[in-house]
């Protein structure tokens, strides 16, 4: 009785004690009517910004003064670090643009690639030099091939056939 009354009062206290995870979702979608892979990443807002700052100063997404260079900046980082490759063809990604909210922001591109892949590999090592345990999720949404990868710094590529 004594430990359920001291977790009763404990647990409250526990909610407020700050808690930072580091992780990003990718969704890469086969989209049938347009014929094209699209790509989504969700990205804590203040972490990418981290990551794609050349001076560290922030780059204010989403905002009025965003710095001219952000879309260019967001692009480089992503297309530097996320790879696909489809039957051992390694796509290149067209930026789309981002949706910035508060705490996240969508960041878009699209691939085109026209057989049915049977192999996929991924590479995505997006903040792994910046956070520590950091964890990119990729959900593979391919023509009826559905698989989800976890990718760490300690296992940032992903191979897998159909």
């Amino acid at each position: 009785m004594k430990k359920l009354l001291f977790f009763l009062l404990l647990a409250p206290l526990l909610g407020f004690v700050p808690h930072k995870f580091y992780v990003t979702n990718n969704i890469v979608e086969y989209n049938a009517r347009t014929k094209l892979y699209e790509v989504t990443c969700k990205i804590f807002t203040d972490d990418l910004e981290r990551a794609i700052s050349p001076d560290g100063k922030s780059m204010f997404l989403g905002s009025e003064n965003e710095n001219i260079d952000a879309d260019a900046f967001i692009e480089k980082y992503v297309s530097d670090h996320f790879k696909i490759t489809l039957n051992g063809q390694k796509m290149t990604f067209k930026y789309i643009g981002k949706e910035v909210e508060p705490d996240l922001t969508h960041v878009y591109f699209e691939f085109s690639y026209v057989d049915l892949p049977t192999s996929v590999t991924v590479e995505n090592n997006c903040f792994f030099d910046i956070f520590e345990g950091h964890k990119n999720i990729i959900d593979l949404r391919l023509n009826g091939w559905y698989k989800t990868v976890i990718l760490t710094a300690e296992h940032p590529i992903e191979s897998n056939n159909r």
